[in-house]
């Protein structure tokens, strides 16, 4: 009885099975063999086949007649003996399977090829088929394929279809992948070698691809094939199954004794020729990111191993769709293109011989054209090296080369690379990322000071790699290798679409081809100044919002009483003062324009890059709150731990980051003030498909309100105005709005503009891949922007932004203290009344107090005493503190002080501590320039980059900004470099 009812059950579960089985067609097998993943961008047409990015073939498929018998025999020798006779199973095998199933709770692997090629066509790659359920799906097809193909027509499918690593799929292509022959000349030892890799290609396949750097010795004979890029390494880890399928192939009797021989005698390696086009003129970017991703996501969401994940990828005919917009692929990319859109390295320091040195003397780059000699050949110099008595070699470390300990498997080995270099050719500057010198390892040693010492053995077994003539020791271009050389400035765009996160361009370098390219616009560099908006400002006002909503003031202190003009909370309008900072002694930031131009508030500290208030900001809002706003919007670069860290002004708001921030990164990060506050994680991918057209991975729009929408609205206005009144108006485009930072770093050698539009998000990376001086900063930054930009607009209708949330009002509020205008406010000739925009319980109740009239003697200037014989009434700003005199706005400013010259009571009367007897001040550290210099490129800025707070200095622009007559909000000051005005008279 029990017996009956586990065999009932068993067929309801098989049945049960076989009828929730997609339908196949056996005679349309070669509708399925387009093994190759498909890429398409965003509406559907394919961007590039993915073989296209690798080195290898793709498939041919070829017909039974043109297999050669060898081949054929081969595979069916070592993976189906008995496949002529049997219906599709080996029953001990499915019997074996069976057991193993409810003993280890696992399917064995030993299919039929008929099995094989039912899974290889029809069954899911998904992780929840790993099952019984699958090996029943398998049988059931297996069953279809017998019953409607010949066995020719099976095993041509199944030699057609097989994966043989190498990322080549089918025989054909693996012929060629490995042999550079097609399968009609393959010899008998070749066609075994092929057979023998089925259970596992990856692991198998008789060649490896591996970077320059990961080969301890390349000219091993083990190195089949090298370039600048990749050195092709032969893999002998199937050729105990090679000459396995040489001993079944006599056993069954396909070969004689004779031919076993002769074939088992043969050295593999010899035989393989990977093809030497190795090379390809497809910037792959964008393609290599798609790869990434969706092999991370097969990985983390499918349960595949990452070597399964890749093949499914390069040979598992997926259909990947992205997000790419293949129009701004191509602007991005043909502007990247001409090099007339980019800057030039600035202010070489060299040497004697021509090398680029650093501040220090130290060299950062080797001039190329004498570091070798004029044959190609590289001289070691009398200092770099010492032949010993015993015939050995010491090289010396810290000098032109570079001894780097290397670990391949368990081959413990010391590389010896060039360092890097530069040329200029034609006026273009090209740095060279070293090259390796090619000694094997068994020579090779070093001694406890890190010198490496080459065996003497080597000058006997290789005298040609290293000869001596006179003082020098001269290695042959033969036995080195130099790397690609790469036109510098590069360059980083990302466009992003901010609501839904989609990438829909992206460039990680300029004038650079091939594929598995080193990515910049991944990669992390400094953000400088365009980091103030994401780790200061917005935070700021998200603090303030929260203070409300918890009904609670924010309080700020200092010591020198600057904090007090900040107000209650911080807003757009709250005054910041530009005037010199003494931290841990020294006296830091500098800002760009080398001085301290007065009282700012938030937009206008923005719209001008002022570092001083950034940094008084940040020191009111705190590490914690900055940390934690830039990681609700996607960076994760902050460095928290160690001695060298970001959790200081320099590094967050200033953008001195140890590591930096990536070009996608802060496009994402921006893309959340567009977004009503609302920050969506970037993507590449919408959707991956097998080649049955069944859902392997799905992206869906990732999105979390890290700030209020109010935040939102009020940064992106004043990020707006930065654009039509600030240091960003080389970005604007003519056909939308454009809101955004630029950000330049230490000695100009980082520079950005980080921005968006209505309906996009981007960033714009430019800099030297080592740290060398940019022409010019943020403003080239923010052209090629707007060039790309004004492209990608062209064709769309003008848009807006959002309008104000309910919480978002304005208010008509004084510049200079950040409260209601006063009667006085309205005299000052700077414009210094103006509307701005407050979140609801943020906004001013007090009026300005700031503006004041005052009584001074008309003989001193100072504040007048009932003594002075002679008084003036005057108007000017009086800030609540004593103001340092090297401010800009310092004309502006009323006396704080009694004049002394009249003054017979002191004590109730206070006088100038300094002692001056008129109302002028002593210089200070910092002087205001009378005539600042002059920029033909446009306004620039700087910030320091440095976790010690260095600060740079910069050109200031002779160009004034206007106010903003859009919003009526303006700037601050007309001219903050005016000389004291005319109307410090009589009223």
């Amino acid at each position: 009885a029990i017996s009956f009812i586990v065999t009932i059950s068993s067929d309801a579960f098989t049945v049960s099975i076989i009828a929730d089985a997609p339908d196949i067609d056996p005679s349309k097998i070669y509708t399925l063999l387009s093994e190759s993943s498909t890429l398409y961008d965003d509406e559907g047409n394919v961007i590039d086949n993915l073989t296209s990015f690798s080195s290898e073939g793709s498939r041919t498929n070829v017909e039974y007649n043109d297999i050669p018998k060898n081949l054929r025999n081969a595979f069916v020798a070592l993976e189906d003996k008995t496949f002529y006779d049997h219906h599709g199973f080996n029953i001990i095998r499915i019997f074996g399977a069976i057991k193993d199933s409810f003993t280890s709770g696992k399917i064995s692997g030993t299919s039929t090829i008929t099995q094989q090629l039912a899974r290889n066509l029809y069954l899911s790659e998904s992780k929840s088929e790993r099952t019984l359920t699958r090996k029943v799906r398998e049988a059931y097809y297996t069953v279809l394929l017998e019953d409607h193909l010949t066995k020719e027509e099976i095993l041509e499918a199944y030699l057609n279809t097989i994966y043989l690593g190498f990322n080549s799929y089918g025989v054909q292509a693996a012929s060629q992948a490995y042999f550079s022959k097609d399968i009609g000349e393959l010899t008998l030892g070749e066609c075994a070698a092929l057979a023998a890799l089925p259970p596992a290609p990856h692991s198998y396949a008789w060649i490896k691809k591996l970077y320059p750097e990961d080969v301890p010795n390349p000219n091993d004979e083990n190195v089949l094939l090298k370039n600048d890029e990749f050195f092709y390494v032969y893999n002998d880890t199937a050729e105990k199954r090679r000459l396995l399928c040489l001993d079944f192939m006599l056993e069954q009797g396909m070969i004689t004794e004779a031919e076993h021989k002769e074939a088992k005698a043969q050295d593999l390696r010899d035989l393989l020729h990977p093809s030497a086009d190795i090379s390809s003129e497809i910037s792959s970017y964008f393609a290599d990111y798609v790869v990434e991703e969706v092999i991370d996501a097969l990985v983390a969401e499918c349960g595949k191993t990452e070597a399964e994940a890749e093949q499914m990828v390069y040979s598992g005919g997926l259909q990947i769709h992205t997000t790419m917009d293949s129009d701004m692929q191509k602007i991005v990319e043909n502007e990247f293109s001409q090099n007339s859109n980019f800057p030039s390295v600035a202010n070489l320091n060299k040497d004697g011989s021509g090398n680029i040195v650093n501040a220090a003397g130290s060299v950062i780059l080797y001039n190329h054209s004498n570091y070798f000699q004029t044959d190609g050949n590289f001289a070691l110099k009398a200092d770099e090296f010492k032949r010993n008595s015993n015939g050995s070699l010491t090289i010396y470390k810290g000098k032109r080369l570079n001894i780097y300990k290397t670990k391949v498997q368990d081959t413990v080995d010391y590389s010896l690379e060039f360092k890097n270099m530069y040329t200029i050719e034609d006026g273009v500057f090209y740095s060279i990322e070293g090259g390796v010198i090619s000694i094997p390892a068994e020579y090779k040693t070093r001694d406890n000071d890190g010198n490496l010492i080459i065996a003497a053995s080597f000058f006997d077994d290789m005298p040609e790699v290293i000869k001596f003539s006179g003082d020098n020791a001269i290695v042959s271009n033969e036995y080195f290798t130099t790397r690609q050389k790469v036109v510098q400035p590069q360059s980083a765009m990302v466009i992003t679409d901010p609501y839904t996160g989609e990438i829909k361009a992206m460039v990680g370098g300029r004038n650079t081809v091939g594929r598995l390219l080193y990515n910049r616009a991944t990669s992390t560099r400094q953000p400088g100044s365009s980091i103030k908006p994401i780790g200061v400002y917005a935070p700021a006002l998200q603090a303030s919002v929260n203070a409300v909503n918890d009904g609670k003031k924010l309080h700020f202190s200092d010591d020198t009483g600057v904090a007090s003009l900040m107000g209650d909370y911080f807003t757009a309008a709250s005054v910041i003062d530009d005037t010199p900072m003494m931290i841990q002694g020294k006296q830091w930031p500098k800002n760009w324009y080398n001085s301290y131009r007065g009282l700012y508030t938030f937009r206008t500290s923005i719209e001008q890059s002022v570092n001083v208030n950034a940094v008084r900001v940040f020191q009111q809002l705190g590490v914690a709150s900055s940390v934690s706003f830039l990681k609700d919007l996607g960076v994760s670069t902050i460095v928290e731990t160690g001695e060298t860290n970001d959790l200081n002004a320099a590094a967050l708001a200033l953008g001195g980051m140890t590591n930096g921030i990536s070009p996608l990164e802060m496009s994402a990060a921006y893309g959340a003030f567009v977004n009503e506050g609302k920050y969506t994680k970037p993507c590449v991918f919408t959707k991956v498909t097998n080649k049955r057209g069944e859902v392997l991975l799905e992206n869906d729009a990732v999105s979390e309100q890290v700030m209020d929408p109010g935040v939102a609205f009020i940064m992106r206005d004043m990020l707006r105005s930065t654009v039509t009144a600030g240091l960003g108006s080389g970005a604007s485009i003519p056909n939308q709005p454009v809101a955004g930072k630029t950000g330049t770093t230490t000695d100009n050698y980082d520079a950005w503009f980080v921005g968006f539009t209505p309906q996009y998000s981007a960033a714009v990376w430019i800099g030297n891949d080592v740290n060398i001086e940019l022409s010019s900063g943020g403003p080239a930054a923010a052209k090629i922007w707007s060039k790309v930009m004004t492209k990608v607009c062209a064709g769309i209708p003008t848009g807006s932004y959002a309008p104000a949330p309910s919480n978002v009002i304005s208010v008509t509020i004084d510049t200079k203290s950040g409260k209601l205008p006063s009667s006085l406010s309205s005299l000052d000739p700077r414009s210094t009344v103006r509307s701005e925009y407050f979140i609801k319980g943020t906004q001013p109740t007090t009026t300005d107090d700031v503006h004041k009239y005052v009584t001074v003697c008309s003989s001193t200037g100072y504040l007048a005493t009932p003594s002075c014989p002679s008084t003036k009434s005057v108007l000017g700003v009086m800030r609540p503190y004593r103001v340092n005199p090297v401010v800009g706005d310092i004309g502006y400013e009323v006396p704080h002080y009694y004049c002394a010259t009249h003054n017979s009571n002191p004590s109730a009367y206070e006088t100038d501590p300094n002692g001056s007897n008129s109302y002028t001040f002593e210089s200070g550290d910092v002087q205001e320039p009378t005539t600042p210099p002059s920029n033909t490129e446009g306004p620039t800025e700087n910030s320091g980059t440095t976790n010690e707070g260095s600060t740079t200095g910069g050109n200031s622009s002779t160009q004034t900004p206007v106010p903003d007559t859009n919003s009526g909000n303006g700037n601050d000051a007309s001219n903050p470099n005016d000389e004291p005005p005319e109307w410090l008279q009589n009223q």
